[in-house]
């Protein structure tokens, strides 16, 4: 990527390097940081990329308008490449155009994987049917200007926190019980518990609790928790179940 230096541009945290519906004109290479990509309809994070990762690929279609809004997750060096620059690149060298179609391969993979399990949700669309179910589910909701998700180190997931009250653990197939942040697919070794933890919102604040019946442990930046007693969370604290970190991001 010598050729590309004068194309290489820093953003901080929190800076919107595009919005949803925005024309495209560039493809995008991080160098260095994260970011997450997101839709604006209902604040929903699809995933967040990393060092080597790409995104901005609508540019590669004449007026194709961006499908999310991309946020800088941690400070960050991205190579920011005009359409016309990218296209010459990918005519003269087959190994990048193949590493690119890679990337993008995967990274479409992981957005379908998380859609999936939103358990039937319908994400497109504003509108909710009414129900009672519904209402109460609502009622527990977190204000949607409240930004906070937990990154699962092993598979590099980002889950948003959506709720007043989540559970974290693994699916039970025998009874059917999924909690809300299901880390069954990381948790291999099945050392972590079907309902093993729970992150609150109350006062304002952000608590984690391990729950009882809950085995091999669960760590607040490596300090053991007592079973009950809720944990305030902060930004980066890290959260580890068993043997699965994860890093509380707010």
């Amino acid at each position: 990527m010598e050729g590309f230096k004068q194309f290489v541009y820093s953003y901080s945290k929190g800076d919107i390097i595009f919005t949803e519906g925005d024309e495209q004109n560039h493809f995008y290479i991080i160098n260095s940081g994260r970011v997450q990509l997101k839709l604006n309809r209902n604040n929903l994070i699809l995933i967040s990329l990393g060092k080597g990762d790409f995104f901005g690929e609508e540019s590669l279609n004449d007026g194709q308008e961006a499908m999310f809004t991309v946020e800088v997750m941690e400070d960050a060096s991205i190579i920011r490449i005009p359409y016309s620059a990218l296209v010459e690149m990918m005519k003269k060298s087959r190994e990048i155009s193949l590493k690119i179609v890679k990337k993008l391969s995967e990274k479409n993979l992981k957005i379908l994987e998380y859609l999936f399990q939103m358990k039937g949700q319908d994400i497109t669309s504003d509108e909710q049917p009414a129900s009672e179910s519904l209402e109460e589910d609502n009622q527990d909701l977190l204000d949607p200007a409240i930004q906070a998700y937990l990154v699962i180190q092993r598979s590099n997931r980002v889950v948003q926190l959506t709720h007043k009250t989540t559970f974290l653990g693994r699916r039970d197939y025998t009874s059917g019980f999924t909690p809300d942040i299901d880390l069954t697919k990381e948790d291999e070794e099945k050392y972590i518990s079907r309902k093993h933890a729970k992150i609150q919102f109350t006062n304002d604040r952000f608590y984690i609790s391990e729950e009882p019946g809950a085995i091999n442990g669960t760590f607040i930046n490596g300090e053991k928790m007592k079973t009950g007693v809720k944990y305030e969370l902060n930004n980066e604290d890290e959260l580890t179940l068993c043997h699965l970190s994860c890093v509380f991001k707010a």
